[in-house]
């Protein structure tokens, strides 16, 4: 618990040291793409924090459940396997989420990931730019969780693959 404060305080911290002045939020969008989003709720698996943006409850509601059934109808094998991708990369502390999909499609909607205190988005166009995120994008491979990027969000999507 004592780990979820710190954590929560230190992305509040970086949302307040990089939040751009009302007349600058629209110079460096790539700027604001880089910033942590908010973290409504939490839940923990291995040495991994799962955070829930405020988008996932919603989202949820809005499908015709809440949070708990969300997590519960998108499967333990999606979940287990995300936990044990990320805790198999040494530096991970946290996975953001940002949608559970689980009436149609059994997913997750992934933003990026907490790295050694340090946001890492998904969003990005052509080859990762991060170690950390390489390590993972293998990591989901050796787990059989396929990663799909989004055309029209941020993030990637996340769902188990055909063995």
């Amino acid at each position: 618990m004592q780990r979820l404060a710190t954590i929560v305080l230190l992305i509040s911290g970086l949302l307040l040291a990089q939040s751009p002045l009302a007349g600058e939020a629209n110079q460096n969008p790539q700027q604001n793409l880089k910033q942590s989003p908010h973290v409504a709720f939490s839940s923990k698996f291995r040495s991994v924090d799962y955070l829930f943006t405020d988008r996932a409850e919603t989202q949820a509601v809005a499908d015709g459940a809440n949070y708990d059934v969300a997590i519960r109808e998108v499967g333990w094998d999606l979940i287990s396997a995300v936990g044990r991708a990320c805790n198999s990369v040494k530096n991970i502390q946290a996975i953001f989420i940002d949608r559970i999909n689980f009436k149609d499609r059994h997913s997750l909607v992934v933003l990026g990931v907490l790295a050694d205190l340090e946001f890492l988005a998904f969003n990005v166009e052509s080859s990762l730019p991060n170690t950390t995120l390489k390590e993972l994008i293998s990591a989901f491979e050796r787990e059989h969780v396929s990663v799909i990027r989004m055309a029209e969000a941020s993030g990637v999507e996340l769902l188990i693959s055909n063995k």
